[in-house]
């Protein structure tokens, strides 16, 4: 496996965004939410230094882009987790105790909603709905839908989760 110093990560990520924003006319205010997408797609995130480098491209200023990226759900300002937990908020599983559930998760990863966990393994999020109301409360994990959840279990299927990454960890 080749090493890469930090300047070579800097340098390599400076070209993608170059790459990326090559596409756009930068008198095109409009193509901002375009810009976002595809600059999420590639590095995961938008972080300060996208923005900052967005914002020059466009000039508009880097709260006007925060303001915009982080009224829009789709857009992500942390990385977020190896592992995406979504509990459903729709009015089936809210009536089932989804607000309940999200306060006890958020005390037992030690963050907010939308927070990604200090080790990178989780994100917590909600969900308008999931659609699966008749099985509510729903929680989705990464691409996963688990049904009838309650707190108990959705701490034990964290709890699975942090296992199995340290056995992956340690192997």
């Amino acid at each position: 496996m080749e090493e890469y110093s930090i300047d070579d990560i800097d340098v390599r990520e400076n070209n993608k965004i170059d790459l990326i924003l090559s596409k756009y006319d930068p008198t095109q205010k409009s193509d901002l939410g375009k810009i976002l997408l595809e600059l999420q797609q590639e590095f995961q995130y938008l972080k300060e230094s996208i923005i900052k480098r967005v914002s020059k491209f466009l000039n508009i200023s880097a709260t006007e882009i925060y303001g915009y990226a982080s009224f829009y759900s789709i857009y992500n300002l942390y990385k977020p987790g190896k592992y995406v937990i979504k509990i459903c908020k729709g009015t089936a599983c809210h009536i089932k105790g989804a607000s309940r559930m999200i306060n006890d998760i958020e005390a037992y990863l030690d963050i907010k909603l939308g927070e990604t966990t200090f080790d990178g393994l989780f994100k917590l999020d909600t969900a308008s709905c999931l659609g699966v109301c008749s099985l509510a409360p729903v929680v989705m994990i990464n691409d996963k839908t688990y049904t009838r959840v309650n707190t108990k279990i959705l701490k034990s299927l964290i709890d699975e989760i942090k296992s199995e990454e340290e056995r992956m960890e340690n192997s």
